[in-house]
């Protein structure tokens, strides 16, 4: 329901909480913050049950919300508003978590636990020894870098109760972990119990996948299908695996049978991008236009990925138009306001993108991935080193195990010439996300340190699994043609 149809049955009805719980989705999606946690807050100070029932319902819909980060900032404000509870806390601790804030989300999870209590009566496993919750703070803790503790909690509850559901949370716990040799023996384990082998066999091809196995990744993805589980995944991922390969009509017919769930929009984006930049304009323009319609939910998605394609299709102004229109439209939406930036970068006009990005830091100072944002963007120009280099710090200190956060730390640390403590935390992060931009940078360094031949071997592996990357492809032609000059 959209947000003019939500205020006309409120105008209507009142006393419908509905009502307002339907405005406070709608203005959600429309990334009108303000407006939806104003809604929701009369949803939880009026609902029958009491706050706890409310914000138990509130939990399901912003952990399901496209926008992360609006989600996040409507519990945010909600505890401003309210009285602490440990239903808020743990509502404050999922939508931490899933816009990229482990620490945050680790404190909240913590302080549901020390008081005691599950965070609602009507949830029947927020006080099993390993139910969701305590799950959730485990994993919150790995991405905060605090992982041999967490590991250790799980492992003992797998020796205490090896059931298929602690061993398959064991191995993701492992997997986000970076023990992926571990993870994968765990998983592989279960692949023989039958209520497990699905869930799997769906990780299993995530992990291949992320470590740019494309042959074990697809046999694991086709194995996936033949169960009938996690169709629309599988489909997908096997279309990315085909695009990587450069099989485009392969990829283009997988992303065609991706026909619901939350790939269904990634899917039909890679499909338009693919066919923009191959001669299909309109027939991408057409699809991206529908998308458009038929999925006002995702509009900012669409939005920020049609200025994408169109700048990779060599028109960067019809995409710059289209995102100082869309910011307009959108002025709460976070994805709108870094792609702007990006765009406003990549077209030279580096004091608007820092404006943009420093706007964003300001209404979120505590974000991490704000602070990233503007400290990598600053590092990159080579300016204002020693605020970059802080504006790093503080992110890394919030989620130490995020590779573009370690990525960015390293790049400070190479323009400030400090190469050697650099070259770890480039070649960590490069383990972790081995994709082109990380291998960019990671190669330039190790070229740098005269060890060009494993500068050499990072960015073919770079290339290879991003092949359409740019910055490895530029990084490594101009440190060739330098070492041709100085010759």
């Amino acid at each position: 329901m959209g947000l003019s149809a939500a205020e006309h049955w409120i105008r209507a009805d009142l006393s419908s909480l509905e009502a307002q719980r339907a405005a406070g989705s709608a203005a959600l999606a429309l990334h009108k913050v303000a407006v939806a946690a104003a809604h929701y807050r009369i949803v939880v100070t009026n609902t029958p049950g009491g706050s706890s029932e409310a914000f138990t319902q509130l939990e399901k819909e912003l952990r399901g919300a496209e926008n992360t980060y609006g989600a996040r900032e409507v519990a945010d404000r909600l505890a401003k508003l309210l009285p602490a509870s440990p239903a808020l806390l743990r509502l404050q601790g999922f939508t931490a978590l899933r816009a990229d804030d482990p620490a945050a989300a680790a404190r909240e999870f913590a302080a549901v636990i020390a008081q005691g209590e599950p965070a609602s009566p009507h949830r029947a496993d927020a006080g099993a020894p390993n139910g969701e919750l305590t799950q959730a703070w485990r994993r919150a803790r790995v991405l905060s870098g605090e992982v041999d503790a967490p590991l250790a909690e799980a492992l003992a509850q797998v020796k205490r109760d090896a059931t298929p559901e602690s061993r398959f949370d064991y191995g993701l716990l492992l997997w986000t972990a970076k023990r992926d040799a571990l993870a994968r023996t765990e998983l592989q384990a279960l692949l023989a119990v039958p209520e497990a082998r699905a869930d799997a066999l769906r990780v299993l091809g995530l992990l291949e996948y992320q470590l740019g196995d494309d042959t074990a990744a697809s046999a694991r993805f086709t194995e996936l299908l033949a169960t009938g589980a996690y169709v629309d995944e599988g489909f997908y991922y096997l279309g990315l695996i085909a695009e990587r390969r450069g099989d485009l009509e392969r990829a283009l017919r997988a992303y065609a049978r991706v026909q619901s769930g939350e790939d269904l929009v990634p899917a039909l984006l890679r499909a338009a991008s693919i066919l923009h930049t191959h001669g299909a304009e309109q027939q991408a323009d057409e699809l991206l236009d529908r998308l458009g319609n038929e999925e006002p939910a995702h509009i900012t998605e669409i939005l920020a990925a049609s200025a994408e394609i169109y700048t990779k299709s060599a028109d960067p102004q019809r995409a710059l138009a289209l995102l100082q229109r869309a910011r307009m439209d959108y002025p709460d939406s976070v994805e709108l306001r870094y792609a702007l930036a990006t765009q406003f970068e990549q077209q030279g006009q580096l004091t608007a993108a820092l404006k943009e990005l420093q706007a964003l830091l300001d209404a979120r100072p505590d974000d991490p991935a704000a602070q990233n944002a503007l400290g990598y963007t600053l590092a990159d120009h080579a300016r204002e080193l020693r605020r970059a280099r802080a504006l790093i710090e503080r992110a890394y200190a919030a989620a130490p195990h995020s590779a573009a956060i370690r990525d960015s730390l390293g790049w400070v640390l190479y323009r400030q010439g400090r190469a050697q403590q650099a070259l770890p935390l480039l070649s960590g992060a490069f383990a972790d996300e081995p994709g082109g931009d990380i291998g960019a940078h990671l190669g330039e360094v190790l070229w740098q340190l005269d060890q060009r031949a494993e500068a050499e071997k990072i960015w073919t592996e770079a290339r290879r699994i991003d092949a359409d990357n740019h910055l490895v492809q530029s990084t490594r032609a101009r440190l060739h043609e330098q070492t041709r000059a100085d010759h």
